[in-house]
Parts: structure tokens; C-alpha cells; sequence
């Protein structure tokens, strides 16, 4: 039956972020535990446990406490990990969030995060304004009025009753409503705040919440996902190890720190460096030469898009990347023409699989051990101190080989969707399972074969069309650069199915060309798309993280001039 629970000899390790950083510091005090590029700083990690221990003190000072939410808008600086440690020290809990996503979708959506979550202290880097953002000063005035008129640091907004101060991170400001970094980082350097970290340091517990990570949106909006350090230390831990991770010394991060916020206390669970080679997301022009400058051995998780972008980067061979042992991509399906073209450009690097969500960190990685089929297939082996099982829509355990939705339970699954108790009574049991919503096939060997989400199913007259299916065929046509299927309407057969195809520059083609293409490969009358449309790129969700399935499935109706069904 499609049922696996993965032992391991080794026990999880019951410590907090700041005993983790404790520790590593103890070990490896003049290593270099960050490269920001940007910036030029390389941080040893004793100067990430002086400054972590400098802000827990400061922020305590100002109010925060033991369970208090700090959420705060930062890009890449040298900042985010100290900060991330010291409100763990403290006992308290972070909310990073994302630039992009945060100016774009306050109004609408983040705002009402901030207060269902309770934020107490609000830190903002001071962004300048430009065409497509306000600057951080004029938003705040207009967001929280009441810091125009507020003569003291101790706020009251009758919006948000929670919020009690607001910290500026960059430039020097004098607003009387707001503190600046520097006064928090100057309160923090007396005798007695120091103790009264370790105090608050010695009653955190490894099991009280110290992340909120938001859910990339591609269910609906975005949810505030609860991890522990027992989560985020022990997935971290067993993931590198499952893959070599731990031996590798040098690690890219090939995205925004706040788009993967786990990773900010990798280097004190493997003793490697992390290099950032943006503030930003980084280009691929960025990451290749990080890659070939700090001698990049292997990355943390590549998104499946950047992925793509970085194999056909017309000047691969341009770049030094003779130190590059290993590349993790995920985050989405990572489809066989993608491993196959990996194979092709980069002969000598071995890709890692890697699947997972917000939720439940990383539950299955591949590894070199495996064949070249299952590495393409699947998505790997179980995690230790893990449990899965595949189940069709009762609920009950379906046999070997045999497709159903993929439940898992372990030590790494999130805690709830704070402030949603009936989001996440929908997708966690009782007793502990998590479920993910992906629909998949446990073979003979007990790897894990990923064949779509529920909610992505065309359903073509009484066929359940899985659109990974379809699109694994069209990315085998010497034109395509990249393909997304989706639904659209149709009157007899409920749905018909649509590929969205973006050509390879200086390519040209027709609808008729891909489908004839997609017969002669392999696709059955039931799975050939009746549509097909070109477009110049796919919508994301509203983290940027995703591609948008919805979103496109509008775009492709518009431009068929299709109709909805009548309700």
C-alpha cells in the first residue's frame, strides 16, 4: 500500500535559533557566515551573534517580549539575519515580508495579515520613492496618520491597535513617531539589557513559534504560515544531509532572502557560507558570476522559472563554473526536458529535486544514488522522521502505483495558519496529517512521483486531465521556450483544454503547427489540446513566486473570447 514512515538513527536535535547561533558562533567565530555582493559586506559569524545580541537587547527595551510579532520590510541587507536571530533570542516571533509584494498589495491584503497576526514593532527599510513606490516615510504618514501628529515613539493606531512602534532601517531620520535602527542597536549595549536577553533566551522553547511565512498565493490569498526552530533547524539539518549539502562549503542563494526565509540560519546549521548576490531577487547574470567569484559549490532552492532561465542563458559558457557541484530546484514541477537540458549544459552538476511547500518544508529530495529515470520522474525518497501516504478522496490509503493525493505528518509540518483556525482545520487532521493538495504515485522503491495539484485538473467531458501531462510533450518541440496548459470553457465537454506557449526568440509559429506536434508525440485525442494560444510571459501570483494558473486561464479566455459557463 502507498503508505511509508521513514526511520533514521540520527535523533532531531531539540535547540533554538539563538542556541543555534550560539553555538555556531562557539565553533566557528572568524568563518564568514554571509557574502552580500551588493553591499560588499562579509560577516563572520561572530559579528552576526554581536549584532543579533545588540538588536534582541534593543527591541526588548522597546517592548517586545516573549510570543510578540516583529514584521519587517527588508531587502537583502546585512541586517536580515541578525535581526531574524534576535527576535528569536528574545523569544518572539518574525514576519518578513516581501518588498515587491508588500508596496504592491498593503491596501488589499497585507494590512489585514499585519493585524490578524497582532504585529507589536513594524521595521521598514527607508525605501526612496520612485515611479512605482510612494517612499517608505510618505506611505507610513499615510497608512498610520496618527504618526504625523504623535510626539512619542509609543504608538496608538486605531487600525492596526496592536502596533506600538515603527523602526526606520538605512538613512537617519528624525521623525518623532519612528525609531531608526541606530537607537535600537544604542539600546542595547548596557550590562543589564544583555541579561535580560539571556534571561529571555533561557525560557524560549523549541517548539514556540519563531517564523511567519506567507504562502506563495497560488490557492487564493496568501495564508500566514507557523514554524518552529524544531522545524526550521531539524528540515534544514536532514535535507543537506540527505544531499551532500552539509559537505559542500560555499552555498548561493539564487533568490530574495525574505522569498526563502529559512535559509538565513543555514550557515549555523552547516557551518557553510551563504553568498547573496543581490539585494533583490538576482538576475541570472547575477548568480552565474557569484557563482564562479565566491566559488559557489553548490545553491539552496532554485525556483523552477529561474531555473529554466539560467539553463538557456545564451552566455552560459561565458561564466566560470568549474566549482559548481550541485544545483536544488523546486517550488514547482520541474519537468523531464528541464533535468534533460541540465544534463546537456551542465554535464557535470548534479541536480537536486526537491519537493515541499510553506507548510511542511521539505519533504523528498532526490539524490545522486538514484537512476537518471527516477531522477527525472520522481521527486525522490521520504525525509527521515517522516510519514506519507497517498490517499484517494475518502481518504483511505490507495495501493503502490496507484494515483491519490499526498498526505504527510512528521516533526517539519507547520504549527496552523496563525489567526485561521478553519484554514487550517481544511487541511490538517486531527491526528497530524497535512494535506497537500497534490495528487501523486508512490512506486515499488517508495519514490515519490508528483502528477498534479487537485485543484489544477482539467476535467474534459468524464477525463481528469493532469496539465504537467500535456506540458512535458509540448517542451520537447525545438521552438518552445516554456508552456503552461489551464482550462477554458466549453459548453458540451465542461472544459477543453488550452496550451500557452511562449516561442524561443526569433521563433514563429501557428496553432495548427503545435497541435499536429502534439498528436505525432504521444498525446491521446483526450489529452490534445483544442486550444492553443502564444503569449509573451505567464502572470505570477501575488508573492511574485509563482506562475498563476487563474490568472492565465483569464488571459487565454479573453483572447479565445470564450464565455463562462451560466451558474
Amino acid at each position: 500500500m502507498s503508505y511509508l514512515k521513514s526511520g533514521c538513527d540520527e535523533p532531531l536535535v531539540d535547540v533554538t535559533l539563538g542556541q543555534l547561533l550560539d553555538d555556531a558562533t562557539a565553533r566557528w567565530p572568524d568563518k564568514e557566515a554571509y557574502v552580500f555582493r551588493k553591499q560588499g559586506v562579509r560577516m563572520a559569524f561572530a559579528d552576526v551573534k554581536q549584532e543579533a545580541d545588540r538588536l534582541a537587547a534593543g527591541l526588548m527595551s522597546i517592548g517586545v517580549g516573549r510570543g510578540d510579532v516583529v514584521a519587517w520590510v527588508i531587502s537583502g541587507r546585512p541586517e536580515w539575519g541578525p535581526l531574524a536571530f534576535a527576535i528569536a533570542k528574545i523569544g518572539a516571533v518574525s514576519l518578513p515580508l516581501i518588498p515587491l509584494y508588500f508596496w504592491s498589495s498593503y491596501d488589499d491584503t497585507v494590512s489585514k495579515v499585519m493585524a490578524k497576526v497582532k504585529v507589536k514593532v513594524f521595521l521598514m527599510e527607508n525605501f526612496p520613492a520612485t515611479e512605482d513606490c510612494e517612499g517608505t516615510l510618505p506611505f507610513l504618514r499615510r497608512v498610520f496618520p496618527e504618526t504625523t501628529s504623535n510626539k512619542t515613539k509609543s504608538l496608538t493606531i486605531d487600525t492596526m491597535p496592536s502596533l506600538r512602534s515603527i523602526v526606520i532601517i538605512g538613512d537617519k531620520n528624525h521623525e518623532d513617531a519612528f525609531y531608526n535602527l541606530e537607537d535600537i542597536q544604542s539600546l542595547g549595549t548596557d550590562a543589564s539589557a544583555w541579561g535580560r536577553v539571556q534571561d529571555a533566551q533561557s525560557h524560549a522553547d523549541c517548539h514556540d513559534a519563531v517564523l511567519l511565512a506567507l504562502t506563495s498565493g497560488s490557492a487564493g490569498l496568501p495564508k500566514c504560515v507557523e514554524h518552529s526552530s524544531l522545524t526550521i533547524v531539524n528540515s534544514t539539518r536532514l535535507h543537506m544531509k540527505a544531499t551532500g549539502m552539509d559537505k559542500k562549503s560555499t552555498v548561493l542563494l539564487p533568490t530574495d532572502l525574505t522569498e526563502m526565509p529559512i535559509a538565513f540560519q543555514l550557515p549555523f546549521t552547516a557551518g557553510c557560507t551563504l553568498v547573496l548576490p543581490s539585494e533583490e531577487s538576482p538576475t541570472v547574470s547575477e548568480i552565474l558570476t557569484a557563482i564562479g567569484e565566491e566559488r559557489c559549490e553548490t545553491t539552496t532552492l532554485m525556483y523552477v522559472k529561474t531555473f529554466h532561465e539560467f539553463l538557456h542563458d545564451p552566455a552560459l559558457n561565458e561564466y566560470d563554473l568549474s566549482f559548481l557541484e550541485q544545483v536544488s530546484v523546486g517550488g514547482n514541477a520541474v519537468t523531464t526536458p528541464l533535468i534533460r537540458r541540465a544534463a546537456e549544459v551542465l554535464p557535470s552538476v548534479e541536480i537536486s529535486k526537491m519537493y515541499g511547500s510553506t507548510e511542511t518544508l521539505t519533504i523528498t529530495v532526490t539524490s545522486r544514488e538514484m537512476t537518471k529515470e527516477q531522477v527525472e520522474s520522481t521527486v525522490g525518497s521520504l525525509l527521515p522522521h517522516m510519514e506519507m501516504k497517498v490517499v484517494d478522496r475518502h481518504g483511505q490509503i490507495v495501493p503502490l502505483q496507484h494515483e491519490g493525493e499526498v498526505w504527510v505528518r512528521g516533526y517539519s509540518m507547520f504549527k496552523c495558519y496563525r489567526g485561521d483556525e478553519e484554514k487550517t482545520a481544511e487541511v490538517k487532521t486531527a491526528d497530524g496529517w497535512y494535506k497537500t493538495g497534490d495528487i501523486g504515485i508512490l512506486d515499488d522503491n517508495g519514490l515519490l512521483k508528483i502528477t498534479g495539484r487537485k485543484e489544477e485538473f482539467i476535467i474534459k467531458d468524464s477525463t481528469n486531465v493532469h496539465p504537467t501531462m500535456v506540458e512535458q510533450v509540448f517542451l520537447t518541440h525545438p521552438k518552445v521556450f516554456d508552456v503552461k496548459v489551464v482550462g477554458v470553457p466549453d459548453p458540451a465537454l465542461v472544459e477543453e483544454i488550452c496550451a500557452c506557449i511562449i516561442l524561443k526568440k526569433g521563433q514563429t509559429s501557428h496553432p495548427q503547427e503545435m497541435k499536429e506536434f502534439s498528436e505525432k508525440h504521444g498525446l491521446i485525442d483526450d489529452y490534445c489540446p483544442e486550444y492553443v494560444i502564444f503569449v509573451d510571459s505567464f502572470p505570477v501570483t501575488s508573492t511574485g513566486r509563482k506562475f498563476d494558473r487563474k490568472k492565465l486561464r483569464d488571459v487565454a479566455i479573453e483572447k479565445l473570447a470564450l464565455q463562462e459557463a451560466a451558474e
